[in-house]
């Protein structure tokens, strides 16, 4: 896979504070890329400084394998940014906000405004003022605005921060979306770990300006022991095969929840089904919040 973009060796000092330490990274074309991190871990100021928006006080950042020249900002051409949230005219509409935007750039392209609003699902509500949007559809009109110049990748910072479940699977199912049919790169920034695990194929975890870990979300959540959840109604006999084996577990009416390495799963199956201890249900209980929570401690 390409790399889109690369970060190398990325520091940012203020005064006395080290915001960003030594952080590398790299997104690949047609990743969606989870960017985590405690709050104050330096998440929104590698972005800014992706953006040229804070400089560095040391390091490179490549876009298509050209370094960044942040004197020249035609690289921004290629990328679209929705940092915290979006702010618009609320007595105007969606459309005549987009407007606005459009003839500040230099887009030769007046069906643009139309089709993203088609995009992030806006067209019918285009006429009405933004000042009666719900929160959930401010964040799309947002998502909007950072398509208009069908950029290659674009940067979302708390995109789903302060919508409801609903709204939250909204902005998944379009994330996703756009991911896929318009094969655009997404870096997202989120404190919302579970809408991460749902959405992102690779992610990096920062904590205190400092690069904890980096990879594919599948093969970070499948690296250690996670929790599993048995139901059984053989409450004495797996009881005994726990206490047989050290196996800790707590038991809530016939669920019995343990710590199990995620490759021995078959195992325990085939040694529960020979101590003839029935099983209706296993699950995986592991999340990225627990897998996080142990990485930044």
């Amino acid at each position: 896979m390409s790399a889109m973009l690369e970060v190398n060796n990325l520091n940012k000092t203020y005064k006395n504070f080290k915001a960003i330490d030594d952080i590398s990274f790299q997104v690949n074309k047609g990743d969606i890329y989870g960017f985590l991190g405690p709050n104050g871990a330096g998440k929104s100021t590698t972005l800014r400084m992706i953006l040229g928006l804070i400089k560095p006080n040391s390091g490179e950042i490549k876009l298509n394998g050209s370094l960044i020249n942040f004197k020249n900002k035609k690289y921004l051409n290629n990328i679209g940014a929705l940092i915290e949230r979006p702010d618009f005219y609320k007595n105007l509409s969606a459309y005549q906000n987009l407007k606005i935007l459009y003839s500040m750039s230099r887009i030769n392209n007046p069906k643009i405004i139309h089709d993203v609003l088609h995009e992030v699902d806006l067209f019918d509500r285009k006429d009405d003022k933004v000042g009666s949007y719900s929160q959930g559809m401010k964040q799309r009109l947002g998502i909007a605005q950072t398509l208009l110049h069908n950029p290659q990748i674009i940067i979302l910072d708390e995109p789903s921060n302060g919508l409801d479940p609903q709204g939250q699977a909204d902005m998944r199912e379009l994330i996703l979306r756009i991911n896929k049919d318009k094969g655009i790169t997404v870096i997202i920034s989120s404190h919302i770990l579970a809408e991460i695990e749902k959405i992102a194929n690779r992610m990096i975890v920062i904590n205190k300006g400092k690069k904890i870990i980096e990879g594919d979300v599948g093969q970070l959540m499948s690296s250690e022991s996670i929790k599993l959840s048995v139901k059984t109604t053989s409450n004495k006999e797996i009881e005994n095969f726990f206490n047989s084996r050290d196996i800790i577990y707590e038991s809530n009416e016939g669920i019995y929840t343990i710590s199990w390495p995620e490759k021995n799963i078959d195992q325990l199956v085939k040694e529960l089904q020979n101590d003839n201890i029935s099983i209706f249900e296993i699950k995986q209980l592991k999340t990225l919040e627990e897998y996080f929570l142990n990485l930044t401690n």
